[in-house]
């Protein structure tokens, strides 16, 4: 199933975009997403966050990148390299994994999948 690319949006756009929105020339934040062209009207409030906090930011490009505060749960995970591990990391490792197999045999058998 294939989606729409990612638009990529110049920093004048996005600041445009922000100073028309909170003028209140484009209406709310739905009715201006809709105006401006944007899939969600979540862009728009995400550009407006960035923007209060420092207008220098809508020059940033964070698509696929963590923020400091949900770091631990975004972008892809780390690989383990288990030469660099100590003995005890590497059994503690296997041993979660091993966790982690059988449960999901677990579920497709409840699913009657083999």
């Amino acid at each position: 199933m294939a989606g729409k690319p990612n638009n990529k949006y110049s920093y004048e756009f996005k600041k445009e975009a922000v100073e028309k929105y909170l003028g209140g020339e484009i209406g709310g934040l739905t009715n201006a997403a809709r105006i401006l062209g944007l899939r969600s009207k979540e862009q728009l409030r995400i550009w407006t966050r960035l923007y209060k906090e420092d207008p220098e930011l809508l020059k940033q490009d964070n698509r696929g990148k963590a923020t400091k505060k949900d770091s631990v749960n975004k972008g892809r995970p780390k690989t383990v390299k288990l030469d660099e591990l100590s003995k005890d990391e590497q059994i503690e490792y296997l041993k979660m994994e091993n966790a982690i197999l059988k449960k999901a045999k677990a579920l497709r058998k409840s699913y009657g999948e083999h």
